[in-house]
């Protein structure tokens, strides 16, 4: 049996990644599973069947891991069911380091802060609580999963596990991302059972989520929090309007 299992979605027929040669010059043997299919759950779903592996990583096909991560990601998974780490900023230089997301500091801990290019989870923990939900198709999957694993176990950010990955390639890219993260947060509320209405309005009211820690940030922020709003508006008349329809049901597991 191989050590990891990484699985990588991507609409790549024959992609090259750059960092093969890392991952067999790694004291652990791994193998790479790619999938196309329709979503990134819906990929990382049968990825996680046809791994090899009880030690599961998630990358995305841009995420570039940093010397001596594949070691590191399967030492960590035999201490943690569950685990991420830093991400490095590789995006447009005017957007570059505003994702908070990205670097959760210099200090590991329990976190559910976490980003779908640089994760990695126990089979074990995944046959508990179940997949990635395909219900969501875009930008909370791993967040609804961190959600579900955190009410069991815990999930550790180590800051030594790095990947470098963009967050956006361009303005238009940046602000794409802000209203589409809008947008799908709706069938997310849903799944949480909870109050989309009130959701949309305490997005839109607090002046908090348009301030940032500086002039700069503060620009951002203010300005991406429209987009996210008008995101969340669409996919309130898209989802939520004629109630919780699909999303009152249960999600696939990894089994089916």
């Amino acid at each position: 049996m191989v050590d990891i299992s990484i699985i990588i979605p991507t609409l790549e027929t024959d992609p090259t990644f750059g960092w093969e040669e890392q991952l067999e010059a790694a004291s652990v043997e791994g193998e790479i599973i790619l999938r196309g299919d329709a979503t990134a759950s819906a990929a990382r779903n049968e990825g996680i069947k046809r791994a090899n592996s009880d030690k599961l990583v998630f990358l995305d096909d841009d995420s570039d891991p940093q010397p001596g991560y594949f070691d590191r990601v399967s030492a960590l998974l035999d201490e943690h069911p569950a685990v991420t780490g830093r991400i490095i900023d590789t995006g447009a230089e005017i957007t570059r380091g505003l994702s908070s997301q990205y670097d959760q500091g210099e200090e590991g801990h329990v976190t559910e802060t976490v980003v779908g290019c640089n994760m990695a989870v126990r089979r074990s923990v995944l046959e508990d609580v179940g997949g990635f939900d395909e219900r969501l198709p875009y930008g909370h999957e791993e967040t609804e999963l961190a959600n579900r694993i955190s009410e069991k176990y815990e999930f550790w950010y180590d800051p030594d596990l790095v990947v470098a990955h963009p967050f956006a390639d361009s303005l238009w890219d940046y602000y794409g991302k802000a209203y589409r993260h809008g947008r799908e947060a709706v069938p997310y509320y849903l799944i949480r059972g909870e109050n989309v209405r009130w959701r949309l309005l305490t997005q839109v009211l607090i002046p908090t989520n348009y301030l940032g820690d500086s002039p700069r940030e503060t620009l951002f922020e203010a300005t991406s929090q429209v987009a996210r709003s008008v995101g969340l508006v669409h996919g309130y008349l898209k989802y939520a309007r004629d109630g919780r329809g699909a999303y009152a049901g249960q999600r696939r597991t990894i089994e089916e």
